[in-house]
């Protein structure tokens, strides 16, 4: 038979031992072995027939609610993280795609240098010297004005949805492109990321050299910010898978790439995404009669909104409990 302080000294045990492990986040009970989440689930059975016992004999108010206390703590560990695993398991994927992106900033940072920094080198270009418009432009393009009464509602409002289902194909076809480009040892990658920013910063030279700014921003920005932003992510996908091969450690490319290739195809997955949000604004917003400011809105919004939740989305926010039984 174990004396009061011998008692006393069990239940503080356990409420350390739960404190720690509410601490650590909801995965803390996994990482327990088998042994270790018996003797956990024993010490809470322990503690839960010490307090009816209390109960029922009448024992002292203090020791009754600290009994209550520390079996509420324990309870919330047993049972509150399970059922946060369960609400969680609707919205775990929505975080996901934000943790992997915020996982490997180095690829993003890899990937955006690529696509921005190739299309800031074309856009100084074309200010420089016009003439390249005509090397790196499609002769369709030169004489394009998007935000023009023949080219702003040509599209049937029956079509839109057509129109949209084609851009947000071709678009994802490029993601995949830079993703599976990766296996190249990121030679493909960064290829595809140069050429793409070298025609960007050529269409955004062009139009500013020919005073169509309003246009570049209003009719093609509004969309094409998400757009980008998608491309660059895919890129960082592609880099990761390049990594593994390049640079695979003390073990097997295999198991290198098995490693990184989760987050990488989340992240691509989630390019997916954003190329189907991006194409119902291409295809709807766009070729709509809304007036300048609002489409300057659409694309102000839309990047505030992903840089939200690329930052914030899919953080561990699990409530600590006091340490104070």
């Amino acid at each position: 038979m174990q004396d009061a302080d011998e008692k006393l000294d069990q239940w503080m045990r356990f409420y350390r031992s739960v404190q720690v492990l509410l601490r650590a986040g909801p995965r803390a009970l996994r990482r327990l072995s088998a042994a270790e989440l018996t003797r956990l689930i024993d010490d809470y059975q322990g503690l839960t027939a010490d307090l009816a016992r209390a109960r029922s004999f009448g024992a002292a108010r203090q020791t009754v609610d600290q009994l209550n206390r520390i079996a509420v703590a324990g309870h919330n560990l047993l049972y509150g993280q399970i059922r946060l695993r369960e609400a969680g398991a609707t919205t775990h994927w929505f975080g996901r795609f934000a943790r992997a992106v915020r996982a490997h900033v180095w690829a993003v940072a890899l990937s955006a240098t690529m696509l921005f920094g190739s299309a800031v080198v074309s856009f100084v270009a074309i200010q420089l010297h016009p003439h390249l418009g005509y090397d790196l432009l499609d002769e369709s393009f030169l004489d394009f004005d998007p935000a023009s009464k023949e080219n702003l509602h040509n599209i049937p409002s029956l079509a839109r949805p057509v129109i949209s289902s084609l851009i947000i194909s071709n678009n994802i076809q490029v993601t995949l492109l830079a993703f599976g480009f990766g296996l190249t040892a990121g030679l493909g990658t960064s290829l595809l990321l140069i050429f793409n920013g070298i025609h960007l910063g050529s269409v955004a030279g062009w139009m500013t050299l020919h005073g169509k700014q309003r246009a570049l921003w209003g009719w093609i920005m509004p969309h094409g910010g998400t757009e980008l932003l998608a491309i660059c992510l895919a890129g960082a996908a592609g880099y990761l898978l390049a990594s593994a091969i390049i640079a695979p450690g003390q073990v097997r490319r295999s198991t290198a790439l098995k490693r990184v290739g989760t987050d990488a195809l989340t992240i691509e997955l989630g390019c997916m995404v954003m190329l189907v949000i991006a194409g119902f604004i291409e295809g709807f917003v766009s070729p709509s009669q809304i007036d300048y400011a609002s489409r300057i809105g659409v694309l102000v919004v839309s990047l505030a909104l992903w840089a939200i939740y690329l930052l914030s989305a899919g953080r561990d926010r699990t409530p600590l409990v006091s340490s104070d039984p």
